[in-house]
């Protein structure tokens, strides 16, 4: 995910309703034809999305969550794709040839991303829409295909064939201690996965967090219920509580935080701020004292020499067709994709593997909102850190990182 800086003036988002919800999720997972495997299963194309039907199409290979329990993060991704995908076949795709997506569904699981890792070994690029347990379970059988990942915490190194379309975890991570130090906490509690994702996280905190107590509890990635954890910060007394998880874990933890019903903040980042995991977690999410870090651009002029227009432009297009202003993972989406068209433009599809990973490592890729892929050695975003907002019934507002105030 991209980061941003927030301007005082951020409009507050409306979530969807329950009906809106629906029809996302219907959109998102319309297949293409009627002939293709049932949704759901992991060795299935699930649609092929251009708004072409030319035999004559590029198809990439898309492995994503687009049912179970993170079928948000998939979905959502796709949906933000849709109009730079949309544009870019309109105006005759790439050398005559128009552009499909091919999903595969890991049916969020490890297993199911595995699955269609193995399906997809052999093609030249590959692109991932899944958290990041899915995605690092898939790259090890994708190492003759350039791996494009739109999920943080992955930090691939330079000599991998993988590429993470969104920030290092760090320049995240490090906003959790900005924001505990602006609101003069001295301690806050942390619950993280004990595994390669959490652990990572945990060190990023750990290198900014100066003279803050750290109280560190690790849950298991497929824990149903945090709530010892939970219990063990609130009786430590801590100030702040942040999720160091995403997906299943982020929910055990939010789940029992409204259960205790403690005094402190709750802080969660990542694809926890998006309106569909909000949506899924609407019977539990806390009313009170509930934080996010967003992470990427929702707002025209949200970021330094951004293409307000353009923005102007997406942000409308992706309300009238999903219901909703482009969220965290929709922009998520909308980067993937003008990465992937970056590259079919540029090397080409046929081109070696070596070729491509060399133009990734020195191409600075321009986005439909005008914010360029201008750090080809991390091959990441390069903008400010992300703002702030409080989350109460599924509504975003801006809110000063003091959360003492």
């Amino acid at each position: 995910m991209a980061l941003l800086s927030r301007s005082a003036s951020r409009r507050t988002f409306q979530a969807l309703g329950a009906a809106a919800a629906i029809a996302v999720l219907a959109s998102a997972c319309t297949t293409a034809s009627s002939g293709s495997p049932a949704a759901g299963s992991p060795n299935s194309s699930n649609s092929a999305r251009t708004g072409s039907d030319s035999g004559n199409a590029i198809t990439i290979p898309v492995i994503g969550d687009f049912t179970g329990a993170d079928a948000f993060f998939g979905t959502g991704q796709i949906e933000g794709m849709q109009p730079a995908l949309q544009a870019l076949n309109k105006a005759g795709g790439i050398g005559g040839r128009p552009l499909k997506l091919a999903e595969c569904d890991t049916q969020s699981t490890v297993s199911g991303a595995t699955q269609c890792a193995a399906k997809y070994a052999s093609s030249p690029i590959v692109l991932a829409l899944s958290v990041i347990a899915n995605i690092k379970a898939a790259e090890p059988l994708l190492t003759n295909s350039l791996f494009l990942a739109s999920t943080n915490l992955l930090n691939p190194p330079r000599s991998s064939n993988a590429f993470q379309v969104a920030p290092p975890g760090a320049a995240v991570d490090q906003i959790v201690d900005k924001v505990a130090q602006d609101s003069h906490f001295s301690s806050i509690g942390i619950i993280a996965t004990n595994d390669a994702v959490g652990e990572s996280q945990i060190e990023f905190i750990k290198a900014a967090a100066g003279s803050l107590k750290l109280n560190i509890q690790f849950v298991s990635p497929t824990a149903t219920d945090d709530t010892v954890a939970l219990e063990k910060l609130v009786s430590s007394n801590v100030q702040m509580i942040y999720a160091a998880a995403l997906g299943t874990a982020g929910t055990a933890v939010i789940k029992g935080y409204n259960e205790l019903k403690p005094s402190m903040p709750l802080v969660v980042t990542g694809a926890d701020a998006s309106y569909g995991f909000l949506k899924g977690i609407s019977a539990f999410e806390p009313a009170d004292n509930f934080y996010t870090i967003p992470g990427t651009p929702l707002v025209p002029g949200d970021i330094q020499g951004q293409d307000q227009s353009a923005m102007t432009s997406y942000v409308n297009t992706i309300k009238s067709s999903v219901g909703h202003d482009p969220d965290s993972i929709d922009v998520s989406g909308e980067y993937a994709i003008d990465v992937l068209i970056a590259l079919l433009k540029g090397p080409g599809l046929s081109s070696s593997l070596s070729a491509k990973e060399a133009w990734l490592h020195k191409a600075t890729i321009p986005s439909l909102t005008n914010v360029e892929f201008s750090d080809p050695s991390l091959n990441v975003l390069t903008n400010v850190p992300p703002g702030f907002d409080k989350v109460n019934g599924t509504t975003f507002t801006a809110a000063s990182t003091n959360l003492s105030s």
